[in-house]
């Protein structure tokens, strides 16, 4: 090898490196993607670890971008790809592929462990993928399978959520308590059996599903009923804290600790107390008579007999001494057990009464939980104060429209209207299952229109009762009064949302006398629906609008209902309509076209028949034929004495043929089911003329009426003599005629000669005779024969 060679060599050595270089930087996107992605799933746990590598790579370039660059990792529940993963569900975000302190051979070897949560009700197969963000911000969204996603997804199972939601926690510094309050994880889940019960947790740090089983903490109360969903903590010596509280369910020994549903609080609550306190029950009764509620407690506990008693009344319950609405009564002696209270005229509602203790000093009472307290219903409303006046309900097209009068001077009440079908709406019904509360409108509305479904027939009572408030302040009470013909009805209204129904035949018969007759059997139960008959003269039947309304009729029940409709065929017409049956009852419910019950077509024929009569001889040879249409009279004369036979052509829908003859005056009839279309009749000198009426009916009663004249006075002559005279006659004329014949054409032949003689000699006169010529020579041998010929 000379030096030329080895210096090439040696520079192709020295730019491998720059080559490979060049071409990492040219795909590096796909270079820096996650390499060997796995998923592990912990069902116990209800959890996914999801773990990944670098690329592993000796290329300090790769390793240098690799140092700069975020994962990001993808959930999805198809397979994941650079179009779809934007919409797919991030669960971590800004992963470091490799940390700022690692060297390259910490990146290079660097793994990424993510542990994720399964959420809860999560029952299917679930992709995982990752993106590699570049320094720049450009995306490695390629999904290798095997790398940078899953080659099959992972099955994924989270248990429903089996704790309670929404745990609050409120300390009340007046009564000294922390008050609890959850939602029972049955009322958010319906699928949850309400067979479990409740426990109350106490503890200083807070809890996530990490550290419970560990946790330093304290159970205040367990057992407690899934129908409990507040708690109330009474304090009963001073206490100054930052606490925590756990509410958890408990189904046959299982509980669900992962705290998905806020049933542990994130911030503590802090309780601090201080104050005088009396404790025990309050016995509180309402008399009507003389609008007097009367309170006893005499089984109460006081902390000090020198302090003082407040008593406090509220329309809603007392859990802030402060707050709106609740007010102080009156202060007592320590040693009081008694009070007796005059409600307010114009009051109805619930109210709130609650007893405290204060110090010397005025430090009063922080623990309002264990205070004597209690609530009952005080009214003191004249008669019917409280209700709305004058409802009446109508009905009509599916709506039900309720007006009535709203209370006076009370801006602030809503109106609630409920329904029965059951019966009256009065107080001794009302709450009951059967009673059904529809809307709440406001005020000034005073009216309501209730829509009803279809296929609803029967009676319906209402009522409206007020919301409103009345000495409550702000606070609105359902009044729940009931004064049939005020604010509840007395008579139920009749609802019918169903449309009537067609019957299942309906005939229709064209009448002789230029009407159809129309026939159904009508309904039993349709009080006050009207029949509509209508008619289509079209061949498209589907068109709503061709068809037209002849007829209506009030139902009569379950009996057969006759129409006549007089046909539109004029006089020479005949029409094929179509007859169809709806029906409209008194609310408005109308039968729908595609519904109508439709007829067979009706020919309906007002052309009088066309008639031929054909007059026959004895010997049934055809004599003469005319045509009739009616109105005609026509005469028959030239015939011959004898006996005739008239038979008529008639058009297939003709039922009877009616006669009358001159002679006798009688009128007959050929029925035509069982006679033949025909009439013997005898002609001759002796009877006279014969006038023969006809009348022609068809089917539909259309008649033609004409007469036919049979002249006796025209018949044709005829001699009577002996048969060989006759013939002998019949030859003598023969010969006679045949000789005054050939006699006429001699004498035409003679007169011809005599002309053509005429011409003749004339003709020569004029010529005159030609010039004779010498004769010279011999006769030539034909000349010599003719001679011969001549003479002889």
């Amino acid at each position: 090898m000379n030096n030329r060679r080895i210096s090439i060599f040696l520079i192709i050595l020295m730019l491998i490196p720059l080559i490979n270089a060049v071409q990492a930087n040219g795909d590096e996107e796909e270079y820096l993607e996650a390499k060997n992605l796995t998923a592990i799933v912990d069902n116990e746990n209800e959890t996914v670890t999801l773990l990944w590598e670098n690329i592993d790579t000796l290329n300090y370039l790769i390793l240098q971008d690799l140092k700069t660059t975020n994962y990001s990792l993808y959930r999805s529940d198809e397979p994941l790809n650079s179009s779809n993963y934007q919409q797919a569900e991030l669960i971590a975000d800004n992963i470091q592929a490799c940390l700022t302190s690692d060297d390259f051979t910490d990146c290079r070897n660097r793994e990424h462990i993510v542990v994720y949560n399964i959420p809860p009700n999560t029952d299917g197969n679930y992709y995982y993928g990752i993106v590699s963000i570049l320094e720049n911000g450009t995306a490695t969204d390629n999904f290798s399978l095997g790398d940078a996603a899953l080659n099959q997804p992972v099955y994924e199972y989270g248990s429903p959520i089996t704790s309670p939601y929404g745990l609050q926690a409120n300390y009340n510094l007046d009564n000294s308590t922390t008050q609890l309050s959850w939602i029972d994880a049955s009322r958010v889940d319906s699928s949850i059996d309400t067979n479990h019960t409740t426990s109350i947790w106490s503890h200083l740090t807070q809890a996530n599903r990490s550290n419970w089983d560990t946790l330093n903490k304290t159970q205040i109360i367990t057992n407690v009923s899934s129908s409990v969903n507040t708690f109330e903590i009474i304090h009963s010596s001073n206490v100054s804290r930052a606490n925590y509280y756990t509410v958890i369910h408990t189904f046959e020994g299982q509980n669900d600790t992962r705290f998905l549903s806020g049933n542990t609080l994130t911030q503590a609550l802090i309780e601090d107390n201080i104050g005088s306190l009396i404790t025990g029950t309050l016995q509180a009764e309402f008399n009507a008579t003389n609008s007097q509620t009367s309170m006893n407690w005499t089984d109460s506990t006081i902390q000090d007999v020198n302090h003082t008693l407040h008593i406090w009344r509220s329309v809603s319950a007392i859990t802030n001494l402060h707050a709106d609405g609740v007010e102080e009564i009156i202060q007592l002696p320590a040693n009081s057990t008694y009070y007796n209270f005059t409600v307010p005229s114009g009051f109805s509602g619930e109210s709130y009464y609650l007893i405290t203790l204060s110090d010397e000093i005025g430090n009063h009472q922080t623990n309002l939980n264990g205070a004597p307290q209690a609530n009952l219903n005080e009214y003191t409303l004249t008669s019917n104060e409280n209700i709305v006046t004058s409802l009446v309900a109508a009905h009509s097209t599916g709506v039900t429209k309720l007006t009535w009068i709203d209370l006076v001077n009370h801006s602030e009440a809503t109106y609630q209207i409920w329904r029965s079908t059951t019966g009256q709406i009065n107080t001794t019904s009302f709450g009951s299952s059967s009673i059904v509360l529809l809307d709440t409108v406001d005020s000034e509305v005073q009216h309501y229109n209730h829509t009803l479904e279809d296929n609803i027939s029967g009676k319906a009572w209402y009522a409206v009762t007020a919301v409103a408030s009345f000495g409550t302040q702000n606070v609105t009470i359902q009044q729940t009064n009931i004064s049939l013909s005020l604010n509840s009805l007395a008579l139920g209204v009749i609802e019918d949302t169903r449309k009537p129904v067609a019957p299942t035949t309906l005939t229709a018969q064209y009448l002789v006398n230029g009407t159809t007759q129309v026939r159904w059997i009508g309904d039993g139960i349709e009080e006050g629906t009207i029949w509509k008959i209508y008619r289509n003269l079209y061949s498209d039947l589907t068109e709503e609008s061709f068809w037209i309304l002849v007829a209506q009729i009030e139902n009569s029940g379950a009996t057969q209902h006759t129409v006549f409709v007089d046909t539109v065929a004029q006089s020479g017409e005949v029409v094929t309509p179509v007859y169809a049956l709806g029906a409209s009852d008194v609310f408005g419910n109308s039968i729908s076209f595609e519904n109508w019950r439709l007829s067979s077509s009706v020919v309906e024929d007002r052309q009088p028949p066309n008639v031929q009569l054909k007059l026959y001889d004895s010997q049934m040879k055809l004599e003469t034929s005319r045509w009739f249409d009616g109105g005609e009279t026509s005469t028959f004369s030239n015939l011959k004495g004898g006996n005739y036979t008239i038979k008529f052509i008639l058009p297939g829908d003709t039922a009877s043929i009616a006669y009358t003859f001159s002679t006798d005056g009688q009128s007959k009839i050929i029925d035509l089911e069982k006679d033949l279309a025909e009439i013997e009749i005898e002609v001759s000198k002796q009877i006279g003329d014969i006038t023969i009426s006809f009348n022609i009916t068809d089917v539909t009663g259309n008649t033609a009426s004409f007469s036919a004249l049979f002249c006796s006075s025209c018949l044709l002559q005829t001699t009577e003599v002996n048969q060989i005279d006759n013939t002998t006659q019949g030859v003598d004329d023969v010969l006679q005629d045949k000789s005054e014949e050939e006699a006429e054409v001699n004498i035409y032949l003679f007169i011809g000669v005599c002309i053509s003689l005429v011409t003749i000699i004339l003709f020569l006169m004029v010529r005159g005779p030609k010039s004779k010529k010498a004769l010279s020579g011999l006769p030539s041998k034909d000349e010599d024969e003719w001679i011969s010929k001549y003479l002889n």
